[in-house]
């Protein structure tokens, strides 16, 4: 049966946000409304998703047909069906002569949207871990699988501490509840941070949608836990010895101690380090550069490039290595670490299942792709180059951020500010 649509009464959806301010950062995602109006009446209302200013087609109002947009059937035909139910709705309170509110129009959506199931339909399950597959559905384009994956983690283990869920149970009482659950599953304190902060996130995308009205996880006490763990970092001793070794024997390991030393040396995360090119090469009054743009950051940065990264190009006929995995790369790396001596111990001291622990690891073995940000970001500040210098290739953002990574002993610090000049150390 055909719905004849009245003139004035009219449906579009929109972006929350304007388009001005979405044309400046195209992948910010902004949140569907439903806008409806109905002679001197305007109603909004949250269809629950967000799309990208790039991924949506502002003549049909729906999301554009791209292949990177997993869900956008389903996204388009639950608009489809909200503008159909709600003429619907609309024509049948004329048809009775009932008068068109929005309360009455609200309470038909929410119906619709399954925010206020009748009796015995409405569970608690339904409410919370229908939202969070809904929030994972709507971010799978837009998140690394890695964050995905982080974001199951915390579904799992919040259906293995509590299979019924409402929104109004998670409050602190829950909060210090699912933290001694996860230290008894013996988690260390920043996994146990980790699954708090995705449920945090969670919990912020259901207040902004409408669906969630308790605010406790916004309480000081609903915190994120953290503990600063032992990092390590490569001196320039240390470094020299991976460099010289020979690796002839095993070019998976030759390219990847390649890699990894390129990062050494400019200070770049792993995603802008690996997979340089002969289009990043840059000359400036005889100084040549790696020209990047930073993938996290979007900043453009040029760093220098030393004689030490001069030898690995030479190597691959002036060009830098070829892209290789990331798990590759940390895999490899600690086998040139060992194979290159740096066989010593290293304290690891780190709280898991509520409890203090310490061991000894051999230091090969914990260095990363990460290593390679942190040894440059280290030794430039031991040689004395200003911190502000040193963020400008690191891309940290604050200056408690930068000391918080670089983790330098507090007796290397003492020895580089009395060393700076401001110290009257002899005659």
């Amino acid at each position: 049966m055909a719905i004849i649509q009245r003139a004035k009464g009219k449906i579009r959806f929109a972006f929350k946000d304007t388009l001005k301010e979405l044309s400046k950062n195209p992948n910010k995602e902004s949140l569907i409304m439903l806008h409806f109006s109905y002679g001197k009446m305007r109603f909004k209302y949250s269809t629950g998703y967000y799309s990208r200013y790039n991924d949506w087609d502002y003549t049909n109002q729906r999301l554009k047909n791209k292949a990177t947009i997993l869900n956008r059937a389903f996204v388009n035909d639950f608009l489809n069906s909200l503008k159909t139910e709600l003429y619907k709705e609309v024509s049948h309170l004329e048809s009775v002569q009932s008068p068109i509110t929005k309360d009455a129009l609200r309470s038909k959506l929410d119906m619709l949207t399954n925010k206020d199931l009748p009796g015995e339909h409405k569970t608690q399950d339904f409410n919370f871990y229908q939202y969070f597959d809904n929030f994972l559905n709507l971010r799978k384009s837009n998140l690394k699988k890695i964050t995905i994956r982080s974001y199951n983690q915390t579904k799992r283990l919040l259906r293995e501490f509590n299979s019924h869920i409402d929104f109004d149970e998670i409050d602190l009482s829950f909060y210090y509840g699912f933290i001694e659950f996860l230290e008894e599953d013996d988690k260390s304190v920043n996994t146990i941070g980790k699954h708090i902060k995705n449920l945090k996130a969670v919990l912020a995308s259901a207040t902004q949608d409408g669906v969630n009205s308790n605010l406790d996880y916004s309480k000081r006490e609903f915190k994120v836990l953290k503990e600063q763990t032992t990092a390590i970092y490569l001196d320039e001793k240390e470094l020299k010895s991976i460099q010289k070794y020979d690796f002839t024997a095993y070019p998976k390991l030759d390219i990847a101690r390649d890699i990894f030393l390129i990062g050494c040396y400019t200070g770049q995360r792993v995603s802008d380090y690996n997979g340089l090119t002969q289009n990043n090469f840059y000359e400036k009054d005889g100084v040549q550069f790696f020209k990047i743009k930073q993938k996290k950051t979007n900043k453009e940065v040029f760093c220098p490039i030393t004689l030490e990264v001069k030898d690995i190009l030479a190597k691959y006929n002036n060009v830098p290595p070829k892209k290789m995995n990331e798990q590759d790369i940390n895999e490899y790396i600690k086998e040139v670490g060992r194979k290159a001596g740096l066989t010593h111990t290293v304290i690891n001291n780190y709280t898991k299942g509520g409890h203090e622990r310490a061991e000894e690891i051999p230091k090969y073995k914990m260095i990363s792709s990460h290593t390679a940000r942190r040894s440059f970001c280290t030794n430039m500040y031991k040689k004395g180059m200003p911190i502000y210098d040193i963020m400008h290739f690191s891309g940290h953002a604050s200056e408690k951020e930068f000391y918080n990574y670089i983790r330098i002993e507090k007796e290397q610090r003492a020895i580089k500010i009395a060393q700076s000049g401001f110290f009257n150390l002899s005659d």
